[in-house]
């Protein structure tokens, strides 16, 4: 698989318009780092607000189960099979099971939507890359219109992978952030299957100046 990926990288960078240059990874990082923190801040306010939606009863059992859950050793909060064993015991409500499976789609689709309205909507910026004047563009070069399909693969596999960073699973999404350090254009593997490259903006002259 990494081959097949190598290769489209490679057939990538012979089309990539010659005056354009990735940018640079710290900047890369921090803007990432800065998209991470909001989107973490987005979820809890997702899981601080959406019990809301049901009623007493349901917000109680989900304030229970969250209380019990606290009190378990830190190694089986980890562990994916222990937390699932642990809430299958809880013998909670349908309304309660509801709820939670809501708020797990809802946490799946929360950090997709925020990169792919970066990237369809404010030409390929999050609030992070908009920071420090960075944007993604098609690696053919940034005056051809981007494909809006590429741009949701791009956006679900960087959503995804952020998610995956704040679950025991954070070794795939690692990955697809690392990657960017085998390639020659510091492309991470959102960035191949997105067809993108991560560039820093230049100020156009004014022709008045």
């Amino acid at each position: 698989m990494s081959d097949a990926l190598q290769t489209l990288d490679d057939e990538a960078q012979n089309a990539l318009s010659p005056e354009l240059a990735p940018a640079p990874l710290f900047k890369r990082m921090v803007a990432f780092a800065m998209d991470f923190i909001l989107i973490v801040l987005l979820l809890q306010l997702l899981a601080h607000f959406m019990p809301s939606f049901w009623d007493v009863h349901t917000q109680e059992e989900f304030k229970n189960l969250l209380q019990q859950a606290t009190l378990l050793p830190k190694d089986e909060q980890m562990d994916s099979e222990e937390m699932a064993r642990f809430i299958q015991q809880s013998d909670l409500s349908p309304e309660t099971y509801e709820m939670l499976m809501a708020m797990v789609v809802w946490a799946c689709f929360l950090p997709i939507m925020y990169f792919f309205i970066g990237e369809r909507f404010f030409n390929g910026k999050s609030l992070g890359k908009a920071t420090f004047g960075l944007s993604s563009v098609p690696m053919g070069g940034e005056n051809l219109p981007p494909h809006s399909f590429r741009q949701f693969l791009r956006a679900l596999c960087k959503g995804l992978s952020a998610l995956l960073l704040i679950t025991p699973f954070l070794l795939p999404g690692l990955m697809n952030f690392l990657f960017c350090f085998i390639n020659r254009k510091r492309r991470c593997l959102h960035d191949i299957i997105g067809g993108s490259l991560t560039v820093q903006q230049t100020r156009q002259a004014d022709p008045s100046e």
